[in-house]
């Protein structure tokens, strides 16, 4: 069966007292694998349980966050705050499966949160997320191991990609969420260049190190000598 019948039977079977129900992720995407899960939110009315819990059901890993209005709120600042929105995106960019009143407004109002991108970076948090990129594009342009090269990039290309979504005010990721939120960004030749770097074959530190550059120089610059953190 496929992953959008399997998961409204999983709803209407455990969760048949909710209020509305919404398939998230690359199941809703309409880009799943052999190994993808199925992400579902699930509303029930205030006062109601929040929890997640995950369990194989049908053959599938299920992946269930079950909410109330009440927690959906905290979440989503709690999300905005952390700059990564995991349930905002499946409310937001999700399928419906089952709805008895609040699903559409439901989803609408999490459009809305997911638009509103997370809270800005402060001068400091960016400053040392510069300096933070700095140190570790150093790293990369000095190493001359292959397994602490391969650590190193894999550092600079999410630090990297993080201060270019941020400075868009862009949602963060995880994994291939990255790679994902950085393709929301098609007209970006930064966001552009950082994914064909991902997506090469020989994965040349000296290009990464140069993408690298670009996003410091969009961001204030290149920060080492003199980056003071705390007060003297």
């Amino acid at each position: 069966m496929d992953p959008i019948t399997i998961a409204r039977s999983y709803v209407e079977e455990m969760h048949a007292g909710a209020e509305a129900s919404i398939l998230g992720g690359s199941a809703a995407l309409g880009c799943s694998t052999p190994t993808s899960d199925l992400d579902i939110a699930i509303l029930y009315r205030a006062g109601g349980e929040n929890y997640a819990e995950t369990i194989r059901y049908r053959g599938w890993i299920v992946e269930a966050f079950i909410h109330t209005p009440e927690s959906l709120a905290f979440w989503y600042e709690k999300e905005r705050s952390m700059r990564s929105a995991i349930l905002g995106d499946i409310c937001a960019r999700g399928l419906i499966l089952t709805d008895h009143g609040p699903g559409i407004q439901w989803q609408d109002e999490a459009r809305l949160y997911m638009q509103q991108g997370p809270m800005p970076l402060t001068d400091a948090e960016r400053d040392l997320r510069r300096y933070d990129l700095s140190c570790s594009m150093d790293d990369l342009l000095g190493s001359s191991s292959p397994a602490e090269t391969f650590a190193i990039a894999s550092n600079v290309f999410r630090q990297s990609a993080e201060l270019l979504l941020l400075r868009h005010q862009k949602w963060l990721g995880n994994g291939k969420w990255i790679v994902r939120r950085l393709e929301q960004l098609p007209n970006d030749e930064t966001a552009s260049e950082l994914l064909a770097w991902a997506a090469s074959t020989d994965y040349d530190p000296q290009k990464l190190a140069g993408i690298a550059r670009a996003v410091l120089e969009q961001n204030g610059g290149y920060a080492m000598e003199g980056f003071l953190r705390g007060a003297r």
